[in-house]
């Protein structure tokens, strides 16, 4: 997975894009990446990422890419830009299920969620990814 095989197209496939940025002076030390999609979008030939009979709506919110800097981990950065992110998805009055993908190894992700509300649905890929998520 790269930028080219998994931004590009969840860029493409969404209805609406939000990406933040944070820096320290020059220095990028986060960033968050959410959109609304076509629950369709989440069905191709890599993977189907959730039951799409689940959700009601045609339309999901996913946080879809999240990363901070360790050493910034400490200062709420991680937990500003989700406050960011979902007050954004949460604009949107078509959506009702919000998605997160966290790679398999990734703790501190997994139970940062779970403080935020979200639940672990299944895993996917043979376990590579769990799946979190949340309804309104």
């Amino acid at each position: 997975m790269n930028f080219d095989t998994r931004m590009v197209p969840s860029v493409k496939s969404a209805l609406h894009n939000f990406i933040v940025v944070v820096k320290d002076e020059d220095k990028i030390i986060g960033y968050v990446y959410s959109n609304i999609s076509p629950k369709e979008a989440y069905s191709n030939a890599f993977a189907t990422f959730f039951d799409l009979s689940s959700v009601n709506r045609e339309n999901v919110g996913c946080l879809s890419q999240f990363y901070i800097k360790e050493e910034y981990r400490q200062y709420g950065v991680g937990s500003k830009l989700f406050h960011m992110s979902m007050e954004w998805l949460q604009q949107f009055d078509e959506v009702d299920d919000y998605f997160i993908y966290v790679s398999n190894g990734n703790n501190d992700a997994l139970e940062f969620y779970k403080r935020k509300g979200f639940s672990v649905s299944h895993e996917i890929l043979d376990g590579f990814i769990t799946v979190l998520r949340k309804s309104r």
